[in-house]
């Protein structure tokens, strides 16, 4: 009987070890962030001082992700309700209808985009207060 070796085949799993010598194609999260594309849709910012609380934001949100909260702090004169907007970003599709109905344009999204956590309540984010 006559063995034939297939030394290619053999050798061939081999060949993942040439990975060692060459430059990695990853980051090292969270210590380098890559820069985002303009016009990118990262995490809110609410310019709190000219927000009037009309909750128009929560109001044409389809995945309901933005619930107004009372707060004991006044922000705003003009704002009556002392509501700010809640955004939950595990619902949040990023869709920026929320800031394209702002009346006073107060909240905005920007480019910011890291947010890893094991806690699903983290997720439940209020925008920074950008003054």
């Amino acid at each position: 009987m006559k063995w034939s070796v297939d030394l290619k085949g053999t050798l061939s799993p081999l060949s993942i070890l040439t990975a060692f010598w060459q430059k990695p194609n990853t980051i090292a999260y969270p210590a380098v962030k890559k820069e985002t594309a303009k016009g990118y849709r990262g995490f809110h910012t609410n310019f709190l001082a000219d927000c009037i609380g009309c909750a128009n934001c929560q109001d044409v949100c389809m995945n309901d992700a933005i619930d107004m909260i009372k707060t004991d702090k006044e922000y705003n004169a003009k704002n009556a309700s002392q509501c700010i907007p809640r955004i939950d970003y595990g619902r949040c599709c990023w869709c920026s209808l929320c800031t394209d109905v702002c009346p006073p344009d107060s909240l905005k999204l920007e480019d910011d985009y890291l947010n890893v956590t094991k806690y699903a309540s983290d997720f439940l984010y209020m925008p920074k207060n950008k003054e």
